[in-house]
């Protein structure tokens, strides 16, 4: 499966998922693998936003920008091309902590690695995935590529994305 043509299938579930969910608010949905997100940040013009932006030295697959009047909010997606591990959530959680994006997600067309799995279901370690003062968690769910979309029963933990 090549990442590149998978990045902007990923890109549209995305934007499907957010202009759904913000239905006022200007959504954007950007392949931003080789950008910075500080330098999209500036690019949209959105700084007064986003005071700490400077300091995101964060390179996602996948940004998405949610713009209303007065606010905006990110999703940061990476595409993994093989089984998730506890290394890929580590390196996600140390962007999601220094961004606290309103949706940081994992995505590959496997399922995690079964001492992942063992760890978050069977332990019930889901404290490994949360970021931010809401307590929020990096999602981890398995691409179709088929519907060109997360299967939402696959999603860990379960519920609503965002």
């Amino acid at each position: 499966m090549e990442k590149d043509a998978t990045n902007k299938k990923v890109a549209s579930w995305l934007n499907r998922i957010l202009t759904d969910r913000y239905k006022s608010m200007k959504i954007y949905t950007i392949e931003s693998h080789n950008t910075r997100l500080s330098n999209l940040i500036e690019e949209f013009g959105l700084e007064s936003l986003f005071p700490e932006y400077k300091a995101w030295d964060v390179k996602v697959d996948v940004t998405g920008i949610i713009q209303g009047k007065n606010e905006a909010y990110l999703a940061l997606i990476n595409f993994v091309p093989k089984k998730l591990d506890l290394d890929d959530v580590a390196f996600m959680l140390g962007y999601a902590r220094a961004v606290n994006p309103i949706l940081c997600m994992l995505i590959s067309p496997y399922m995690p690695v079964d001492p992942l799995i063992t760890l978050l279901k069977d332990y019930g370690r889901l404290d490994v995935l949360e970021y931010g003062n809401q307590l929020r968690h990096i999602r981890i769910g398995k691409w179709h590529a088929v519907r060109r979309e997360v299967i939402p029963g696959s999603i860990i933990p379960p519920g609503r994305l965002i």
